[in-house]
């Protein structure tokens, strides 16, 4: 289950994220705070290039720093990579390296001995960068034995924010990042679909702010067993028994919106 922290941790990493400016800005302070929600040992972002026609991904963004010695040699052995699909896919894509390839071939591999294991990388997640069907580049996080495996949270957590990636991603590639922040992720689509009346619109925008019941029953003025039957019947329109539940929903759809954080008085 996602707990109030997490989610919160979730918004502070789409806030580094849209904060970025520039393609550089990924590697310097959007891949440091990923760690606080999918620890990692290294980490690297590189964009797609297209040379007549090959397909390629080039400058690295890594952390640590030093890991860019291992995507650099990566470049040169590329050819031999048995997931060089993954900057083909015309959707975005998830995976865990050890669910392709067994232990054996994978840690025999040339790209494996010549790259990675300088580093004692054991396993990595992979996620293929893409916005609008238009390949863009790839997302990699590595662990060594001794961290352990990525989990199938930590799955649904990368899938959560490549959504977010994608568009942003696409946005710093053309050099037009958005002004104001986040695109709108349609959460009032959402609303739409599952038949909210405009109460319980309220109320969701409400429980996406992370506000307690008390915070909640204040702000749409009304009692607290009024407040509980909104909850009831929005929660079964959705088809799930706690909030809790409908906030991993929304990040399931890509609907959670980020929130800016409150600016720091002087």
């Amino acid at each position: 289950m996602l707990e109030k922290n997490q989610f919160l941790i979730f918004n502070h990493v789409l806030s580094e994220l849209y904060r970025c400016r520039t393609y550089q800005d990924l590697g310097d302070a959007f891949l440091p705070m990923l760690r606080m929600l999918i620890p990692y040992r290294y980490a690297s972002i590189m964009r797609r290039a297209e040379a007549g026609p090959s397909i390629h991904l080039v400058d690295p963004l890594c952390v640590p720093a030093a890991f860019a010695e291992a995507e650099r040699r990566y470049m040169r052995f590329a050819a031999d990579d048995y997931t060089a699909w993954l900057s083909c896919c015309r959707e975005a894509t998830l995976f865990r390296e050890s669910d392709l390839v067994g232990e054996q071939k994978r840690l025999r591999s040339t790209i494996y001995q010549e790259c990675y294991q300088p580093f004692e990388v054991y396993d990595s997640l992979q996620y293929g960068i893409v916005c609008n069907g238009q390949p863009l580049g790839a997302l990699s996080l590595f662990r060594c034995r001794e961290d352990g495996p990525f989990s199938d949270h930590e799955l649904f957590l990368l899938r959560s924010v490549g959504t977010h990636l994608n568009q942003q991603m696409a946005a710093l590639l053309a050099g037009t990042p958005p002004a104001g922040g986040s695109p709108d992720h349609s959460l009032a689509a959402v609303a739409a679909r599952h038949g909210l009346t405009l109460r319980e619109r309220q109320l969701l925008e409400e429980l996406t702010r992370f506000r307690n019941n008390q915070e909640i029953a204040e702000a749409l003025s009304v009692r607290a067993s009024t407040l509980q039957k909104h909850f009831q019947n929005m929660f079964r329109k959705f088809g799930v028994t706690s909030r809790w539940e409908l906030m991993r929903l929304l990040l399931e759809e890509g609907a959670l919106p980020w929130v800016p954080p409150v600016p720091q008085s002087e």
